[in-house]
């Protein structure tokens, strides 16, 4: 019991490690997905935070059985590599004895996930459905903004160029009125103030000493000017409140077995009634078949086969006998086809809810299953460690993850059976399983170092070359270049620290490699659907251009499980106690690490501005098949906007009612040229034009009220001063801010500033795209900073502590953006505000490490 005891007590802390890790990227994957939806709907922080409290339901059933395999395979590899398993064979035990408490362990956690599966995963997955539908409801919240053109009122546009968010006074307010059976206006006023009425239906602007101008749209040459000293607008209010509801319908993902087994014997007995109407409109087909038969053999005695006129005959008096047995045989025929479609239908929903079924015990048993790779192939392996746990982990959880998405994508569709889909991973990974188990009972030692030990002849000096061999001419000077940067580091920074950062480098190639194939394989068999029509090429490339987002958005993670493998491989080995013991402190040797995680930040911030938004921008292409439509000749995109708004600068502004860049023109336009509560100058055209020498009117009207009477100038041609930009730039709209580089992004704001829009949302962007690289650095600082203190909590206690510190650093940094582009907070705070508390902390940890 003693030996159970200390064995279920040496996984827990493996198994806690992998579980955090994998719901880690598992969450940072949903975060990714999921803010950019919701950033858009302003919602309040706390329900941000439900969205993913409720996310958690199905990344912990995905998690577990992996977290399992890993912690086996890691306690086992480890007691083997530390000579455990050898002292435990040599006191008598059997090696299968050691499997027990792990196989009883797995078998609890299989009925734990197997009840939370059925019984709380389907109220989470419905709970989540009823939230993310809510607030896909919720529009963006229709609030005045000033120097913002806000355009969620049907039939109005509004701008003003200042808000007093206490008292609702506006300054400076322009209203564009568009409405359907109306004259366009425009309103112009020194001030007003904004209200929403009781009900909030509508939202009330009280105007103050302004001026009205209105055209009429049938006859051109009819214009209106009217001053006033107040005036009242009411216009429709929008729906700027997040409404919970509660949908009682549930998706098959959101029900338990019971229901679901109650939907598919409903489901059957409805089939029965098909079948039972199927076969009484057989029945009553066959009758007008028989009735078609008898028709022809009453008139085949009068045929003389020699006698064209007779057959004619005989056809024509058959037609005119035969009109209602065929339309009552071709009713039949569509009341038949009809029954087939709905047997095929209630079909595939009971192939659904058969496969939802297998699945919710498919995955807790893959639990048990896992404990048969794991445990076999750590104690063969004789190589402890969570670097040997994460590799040989990954092929078959893909495997089973494989087998468990794609044979649910067949089973939908009726191909193979629900059970075979879903069982039949859990089935081939658990022989491969039995196989290892034999083979550990029977001592057979598995060679999993094949590659690592040529690289060891590669980079040993000691072993002598083979003569006259090419291979040895190939490995000779792979050996020079691979060991010419090692070299030229234990000259620069010594031996020690070139030690330890080989290390690092070395942890964090192998980990950036892993979650790289699980990303990628995870990504393909989660969404078969997405994928099913690429070509093969296609999706090749599409996965290649995805490498530089995965890397980007696992660094951080990779770079702190390096530095605190890296320096607790030295503390399990005493090699801190001698270094210390030498004079050496921990300071010395981290510092080219620290040094490289300085590097590493600059180099994200260049790669993930230069690399990534090009290989984002090729991954979407690949993935909608899209074809950019470009001029030929000048390279310009085509795009065509109506009613299109932009501010020429403070006191000027344009309207388009059509405006194109290929070709370079607007008609319909309208120019305003604005002076405080009054328009002082407005140009009305058929069109406007751009080319080298700038924008030019055409058949147009000059309307000057600088006076106190008006004047009217007709022109052919007009030059215009103020709008120099070119129309694409005009128009040039943000495709994705994963496709922007920083200088994209602050160019399109300023373009988006000019055409009145909101870019708050952007600015928050901008600033977490110097942030984040920031990330690798500080990540690095406080993986060596806190497992470098070992003492009385232990290293165990201390890795998991860090650990959990990094999650909350990456989430609080995600979230803080998120909420300060929803206006929560300033940007440049939510952008940093990770960043400068996780540094902190890291600093005074390092420097008490340090000592």
């Amino acid at each position: 019991m003693i030996l159970y005891r200390y064995i279920i007590r040496e996984l827990i802390f493996p198994f806690l490690v992998s579980l955090g890790i994998i719901s880690f990227l598992f969450v940072m994957q949903t975060a990714v997905t999921l803010l950019d939806k919701i950033i858009s709907k302003g919602i309040e922080p706390s329900i941000v935070l439900e969205v993913f409290l409720v996310q958690l339901g199905w990344i912990i059933v995905l998690a577990v059985p992996m977290a399992v395999l890993m912690g086996s395979l890691w306690t086992f590899g480890r007691m083997s590599g530390d000579n455990e398993i050898t002292s435990i064979k040599a006191s008598g035990q059997s090696v299968l004895t050691l499997l027990f408490p792990v196989l009883s362990a797995a078998t609890v956690i299989t009925v734990l996930v197997f009840y939370f599966n059925d019984l709380i995963l389907p109220d989470a997955n419905h709970h989540t459905a009823n939230l993310l539908s809510d607030i896909s409801r919720k529009r963006p919240a229709a609030l005045i903004e000033p120097k913002v053109l806000i355009r969620d009122f049907s039939g109005y546009t509004i701008y003003t160029e200042d808000v007093n968010s206490r008292t609702g006074i506006l300054r400076k307010v322009r209203i564009f009125t568009d409405a359907a059976n109306q004259d366009p206006t425009l309103t112009v006023a020194d001030s007003g103030t904004i209200r929403l009425t009781p009900d909030q239906e509508y939202l009330e602007l009280t105007l103050y000493n302004g001026e009205s101008h209105s055209y009429s749209r049938e006859k051109k040459d009819e214009y209106f000017v009217g001053r006033f000293q107040k005036q009242i607008v009411c216009i429709k209010n929008v729906d700027s409140n997040f409404k919970r509801t509660n949908s009682s319908y549930r998706g098959d993902r959101e029900k338990s077995t019971k229901l679901m087994m109650e939907d598919v014997k409903q489901l059957k007995q409805a089939n029965a009634e098909v079948i039972k109407d199927y076969h009484i409109l057989l029945d009553s087909f066959i009758g007008p078949i028989r009735h078609l038969d008898s028709l022809a053999s009453n008139y085949k005695d009068s045929i003389v086969n020699s006698d064209t006129l007779s057959f004619e005959s005989w056809a024509a008096k058959v037609s005119l006998s035969r009109t209602a047995p065929v339309m009552k045989a071709n009713d039949h025929e569509g009341r038949i086809e009809r029954v087939i479609r709905r047997m095929h239908s209630n079909n595939l929903m009971i192939n659904q809810f058969m496969v939802e079924i297998h699945k919710k015990y498919a995955i807790p048993a893959a639990c048990i299953i896992f404990v048969l790779i794991g445990a076999p192939l750590g104690i063969m392996a004789k190589r402890g460690g969570f670097t040997v746990g994460a590799s040989y982990s990954v092929l078959f959880f893909v495997i089973n993850w494989a087998f468990l998405i794609g044979g649910e994508s067949f089973a939908d569709k009726m191909l193979i059976h629900p059970a075979v889909a879903m069982w039949s991973g859990n089935v081939l990974v658990g022989i491969v399983g039995i196989i290892l188990t034999i083979l550990m009972l029977k001592e057979t030692q598995i060679r999993f170092d094949a590659i690592p030990n040529w690289f060891k002849r590669v980079f040993s000096r000691n072993k002598k070359p083979k003569k006259h061999h090419i291979l040895d001419f190939l490995s000779k000077t792979l050996r020079i270049v691979l060991w010419t940067p090692r070299w030229v580091s234990r000259l620069l920074i010594g031996r020690l620290p070139t030690y330890f950062l080989g290390s690092f480098l070395g942890i964090s190639l192998g980990l950036i490699i892993a979650l790289i194939v699980i990303f990628i394989f995870v990504d393909y068999f989660g969404n078969l659907k997405k994928y099913e029509n690429l070509p093969f090429n296609q999706l090749a490339l599409f996965f290649l251009y995805t490498i530089p987002y995965i890397i980007q958005i696992t660094l951080p993670i990779v770079l702190l499980l390096s530095s605190m493998f890296s320096i607790g491989k030295m503390a399990k080995n005493s090699e801190i106690i001698a270094m210390k013991a030498s004079g050496i402190n921990i300071r010395q040797i981290s510092r080219p690490v620290l040094l490289l995680g300085l590097l590493l930040s600059g180099a994200v911030f260049f790669g993930g501005e230069i690399i990534l938004p090009r290989a984002n921008e090729i991954r979407r292409d690949i993935l909608e098949n899209k074809k950019v439509n470009r001029n030929p000749k000048t390279g310009i995109v085509k795009e065509f906007r109506r009613n299109f708004f932009y501010i020429g600068n403070s006191n000027t502004m344009y309207t388009f009612q059509e405006f194109s860049t290929v070709p370079q023109n607007a008609r319909n336009v309208c120019k305003e040229v604005f002076t405080n509560n009054r328009i002082i100058k407005r140009i009305q055209a058929e069109k406007m034009i751009f080319d080298s020498t700038g924008w030019r009117f055409v058949n147009g009207k000059i309307r000057d009220f600088s006076d106190s009477l008006p004047t009217i100038i007709t022109f052919d041609t007009l030059r215009d001063s103020v709008l120099t930009a070119a129309p694409a730039e005009m128009v040039a709209r943000i495709k994705d801010k994963a496709e922007m580089s920083y200088w994209e992004l602050n160019k399109f704001m300023e373009n988006a500033k000019k055409r009145g829009e909101k870019v708050e949302k952007y600015q928050g962007e901008l600033e977490f795209k110097i942030a984040l690289p920031f990330m690798n650095f500080i990540v690095i600082l406080l993986g060596i900073a806190i497992t470098a203190r070992t003492g009385k909590k232990g290293g165990a206690v201390l890795f998991g502590i860090g650990l959990a510190m990094v999650i909350t650093y990456w989430l609080l940094s995600r979230f803080a953006i998120v909420f300060a582009q929803n206006g929560h907070m300033p940007t440049l705070l939510g952008a940093w505000i990770g960043n400068i508390i996780f540094f902190l902390i890291g600093l005074i940890l390092y420097r008490k490490a340090a000592r």
